[in-house]
């Protein structure tokens, strides 16, 4: 799955935790089950592009110490098993993760599902960000 995906993803469900130590937790676990999807992954400079994008967009809506950033970088963060893989040649029986050596979900052609989820991830942020404000204004925190 696209790197930035699994960020997106790990943001989102950042917004069930208490704390940024529990969001970095689930968003690793979130990764797992990311990648059991039917994808492709891109090339390097693409998915380095492209999770910048996320993690920038986290840094200025919601602040590089949130919570939503804190999931989106443990949800990123198993890829760089991946990384490793595609630069040393890593053979993927090696690898630690079970859904980076074994069970990887199969790959497709194009990546039109996982704009679907990304364009998903990013609308859970925008209506939780949104609710945000909303209890901002009535003297409520989600924090």
């Amino acid at each position: 799955m696209i790197v930035a995906v699994h960020a997106l993803t790990g943001a989102a469900l950042s917004r069930l935790c208490r704390s940024r130590t529990q969001a970095l937790l689930l968003g690793g676990a979130s990764h797992m089950v990311g990648d059991l999807a039917p994808h492709r992954d891109l090339n390097i400079p693409q998915e380095a592009a492209l999770l910048g994008c996320a993690l920038g967009l986290l840094a200025i809506t919601h602040g590089p110490g949130s919570r939503e950033f804190a999931g989106a970088l443990g949800a990123a963060l198993p890829d760089l098993e991946n990384l490793v893989h595609r630069v040393t040649g890593l053979e993927r029986k090696r690898m630690v993760l079970p859904t980076h050596n074994s069970c990887h979900g199969p790959e497709t052609r194009g990546f039109g599902g996982q704009v679907a989820l990304a364009a998903l991830a990013l609308a859970t942020l925008w209506l939780s960000g949104d609710s945000d404000v909303r209890n901002a204004r009535h003297g409520k925190s989600s924090r």
